[in-house]
């Protein structure tokens, strides 16, 4: 049997340690671990009435008390160290990859984890200076140029080199779940992708280089499409993925589309990792109404890809 797939608790503050749970309960692959904090669980399980299959865990007790839907220094510190734990896992060969559960980027930093999140903490441990967040689902995938910068900050981070990078890597990713060579767009960042440049020269100055640069590579990318219209389903049913300039470019329309079924992948890395594509959810943590759809998304997609 192949070395197992580990799932982070997430934030114990928030919807993770319910949603490990739920999974642990009916899992959708074999050969699953979870890291997290036994007694932490085992309240939850109690409260929740849910199953609680300790012999799946890897215990890392908790450095202090937490409130559930509270932002706090010990759940950061948590949250950072089964990440951690879960990334070594899987760089030495402990673990066949790594998925996660939202975490408090505001926890982090009170805990003295100063990352914007997972992917900077993954590249960073990882030396991976190649890397994509790309967002996945049947209906919809984006790949992000930018993530989480200023709108205004945007335009002076679209360098070749970048833009270049998440077109390769998603393209590469995308041909080989799809088993077929992938079919990529990229909206343009301005409003009818620039009208010719009536409404911003960053179409013909910069993305068009760039995308024929691709072309040239043997990559199958249209585009700058208008971005008003490039998601419309008579489009979404050529592309396999979209190459989108910034965050929320690319993250209204997959989660307008796919909020539940999303993952989260981080290319680049010499692990594989995915993720839930949601937060902590604070507001419903503790009430046992949370959605593993995300989770089992990205526990199957992990497992897809730690076979390829």
């Amino acid at each position: 049997m192949p070395n197992p797939l580990v799932i982070t608790q997430g934030d114990p503050a928030g919807i993770g340690p319910e949603l490990v749970l739920k999974i642990l309960a009916n899992p959708p692959c074999p050969n699953l671990r979870v890291i997290g904090c036994g007694n932490h669980l085992s309240e939850i399980a109690s409260q929740l009435e849910l199953p609680f299959l300790d012999q799946y865990l890897i215990d890392l007790p908790l450095p202090g008390s937490i409130k559930i839907g509270e932002i706090s220094a010990a759940a950061g510190e948590h949250s950072f160290a089964c990440l951690e734990a879960a990334v070594e896992g899987a760089m030495d060969g402990t673990f066949s990859g790594v998925i996660t559960n939202p975490i408090h980027k505001e926890a982090w930093y009170r805990a003295g984890k100063f990352y914007p999140g997972h992917t900077g903490y993954l590249v960073e441990k990882t030396s991976s200076p190649d890397h994509a967040m790309m967002l996945t689902s049947d209906e919809i995938t984006c790949s992000l140029v930018t993530t989480h910068v200023s709108l205004a900050s945007v335009p002076e981070l679209l360098e070749e080199k970048r833009m270049l990078e998440v077109i390769t890597l998603t393209h590469k990713a995308m041909s080989m779940i799809k088993g077929q060579p992938a079919r990529l767009a990229m909206p343009g960042l301005n409003p009818h992708a620039g009208e010719g440049g009536l409404f911003g020269s960053e179409e013909i100055e910069l993305i068009i280089p760039v995308l024929e640069k691709a072309r040239s590579m043997g990559i199958n990318i249209v585009g700058p499409l208008s971005p008003d219209t490039a998601f419309l389903p008579a489009i979404r049913q050529n592309i396999d993925a979209y190459i989108c300039l910034y965050h929320d470019q690319g993250l209204i329309p997959l989660k307008t589309l796919a909020f539940d079924l999303g993952v989260n992948v981080t290319l680049g890395l010499p692990i594989v990792r995915t993720s839930v594509d949601h937060g902590t959810a604070f507001d419903i943590a503790g009430q046992g109404i949370a959605s593993i759809s995300s989770l089992v998304e990205a526990t199957k997609l992990a497992q897809k890809l730690t076979a390829s």
